[in-house]
């Protein structure tokens, strides 16, 4: 943009690249340019910022959050693997899949009702509700 400048119009606001020396009036009012002042068009760049910004700032939040109630994954598999061998007897295959498809989805079900610090603190409601699960998820 080799002698051209981009201001906005003081009196319409509407934006103009002037030509040095060539042009002197608004090309959407016709407002005579020389002898006035202007305020710089702003950059784009300002609103990108903030918009990048708020976007991390709201990612970091929903994923502490996420993660703070999320159970450790050795928690959730020691969990399924006692729910599937609770009687103690060895089972074929097929049993063991179906097991853990109702293990899994009592599991899930229980995850959505009590967070990891409660499971913490209150292992009895979590057992508790869980054997509810199961039975609903079977």
């Amino acid at each position: 943009m080799k002698n051209k400048i981009e201001i906005i119009c003081h009196k319409c606001s509407k934006d103009n690249t002037v030509k040095l020396f060539e042009q002197s009036n608004c090309k959407h009012c016709e407002e005579e340019i020389i002898g006035k002042k202007y305020i710089r068009k702003p950059w784009i760049l300002i609103p990108t910022t903030l918009a990048v910004l708020s976007g991390v700032a709201g990612g970091i939040y929903i994923d502490e959050k996420i993660e703070t109630d999320r159970y450790p994954i050795s928690i959730e598999h020691s969990i399924v693997e006692s729910c599937i061998h609770a009687d103690g007897k060895v089972r074929n295959k097929k049993y063991v899949i179906e097991k853990k498809e109702i293990c899994v989805c009592a599991l899930e079900n229980t995850i959505d009702e009590i967070s990891y610090s409660e499971f913490k603190n209150e292992n009895y409601k979590f057992t508790t509700i869980f054997s509810q699960q199961i039975a609903k998820c079977d």
